[in-house]
């Protein structure tokens, strides 16, 4: 992972309120506007690392932050989530496509003489499918979440990353933008750090239940989630988890909604876990309809789709339908 002090060196680090540079001078983290309300009272520290939040427009609060020194409001972990990572085939769609954003970026990276820089968005803890790139000696990586974790380098929130414009080659936003107050801003965000050329990774949930409480905002069709990424040219798309994983999630909310517990929905889905094998064996368009979660890999463009290509990128059954249905 990139080294804190490597990327101040380099300038990549910026405020989030008013986009000036931001230096550590005596283990104290300001902005270097004298006119910006955090060049006199420093970013927090948080179990070690800053915490570059404009606060006063974040669902961030800098006093808890600080109580909790940074730690997730979310529990994390534990049996459940093991049993879910035993249950569910891994996700060789986001490794897949990770792999090929590298192929991609090194090509253009080497013409340039330096290393693909990747920003990892909510990387709190290692996606599921990137472990390749978590290990790969070739990438400086940068990852960050509103949580500090030892896999990111800053706590931060989307809506204002706090790096510098076209300073970086590739992002992975994984399960993530459904837990924004405004996925549109941080699809801006994107665009506005990535390098010309640069590429997206973004997958989401489409049928899926409440997972973190208060912060669980936002679902995505796949055709939702193109069109948020309207500036960007589109490489792939497609769904994730398919059907079979939005019907074993939905027995196991089922269950808790019936029993009135979640210790018995998920231990009832147990016995489901095959649902979510068989999402290889189902029929791709009618799986993109009824998709549990979908991706999007694109690179950035200047030229953004407009309302009318949206309804032509459909990539679903239903489309099949209406032209039965004509006269």
């Amino acid at each position: 992972m990139l080294a804190l002090d490597t990327m101040v060196r380099e300038n990549l680090i910026i405020c989030p309120r008013c986009t000036d540079a931001v230096r550590c001078e005596a283990g104290a983290w300001r902005c270097t506007n004298s006119s910006c309300p955090y060049s006199e009272e420093p970013f927090p520290v948080v179990a070690g690392i800053p915490a570059l939040i404009d606060f006063e427009h974040s669902v961030v609060d800098a006093d808890r932050l600080r109580a909790s020194q940074g730690a997730s409001e979310v529990p994390r972990g534990g049996l459940h989530r093991v049993l879910a990572s035993l249950m569910h085939p891994a996700n060789d769609t986001a490794a897949a496509s990770v792999a090929r954003m590298l192929e991609l970026l090194r090509a253009d990276a080497v013409t340039a003489g330096r290393r693909p820089r990747i920003l990892v968005i909510g990387g709190g803890s290692q996606g599921d499918g990137l472990a390749e790139l978590y290990g790969d000696p070739d990438v400086d990586l940068i990852s960050f979440d509103i949580y500090a974790s030892p896999t990111v380098q800053f706590v931060g929130d989307g809506h204002a990353i706090p790096l510098a414009d076209g300073s970086i080659d590739g992002v992975i936003i994984q399960a993530v933008l459904q837990y924004v107050l405004e996925p549109t801003v941080v699809a801006e965000e994107i665009h506005r750090v990535l390098r010309p050329r640069g590429i997206v990774y973004a997958d989401s949930p489409f049928i899926q239940q409440i997972c973190e409480g208060p912060y669980d905002l936002t679902r995505f069709t796949d055709s939702g989630q193109r069109y948020l990424f309207r500036r960007f040219e589109r490489i792939d798309s497609g769904s994730v988890a398919g059907a079979g994983t939005a019907l074993r999630w939905s027995i196991d909310y089922f269950v808790r909604a019936l029993t009135r517990s979640r210790r018995v929905g998920r231990l009832a889905v147990i016995c489901f876990f095959w649902l979510s094998w068989m999402d290889r064996m189902l029929d791709p368009r009618h799986t993109i309809d009824g998709a549990s979660s979908v991706f999007f890999l694109g690179r950035r463009s200047e030229v953004s789709i407009t309302e009318a290509d949206i309804i032509g990128y459909y990539q679903g059954a239903m489309s099949e339908i209406a032209a039965h249905d004509r006269p």
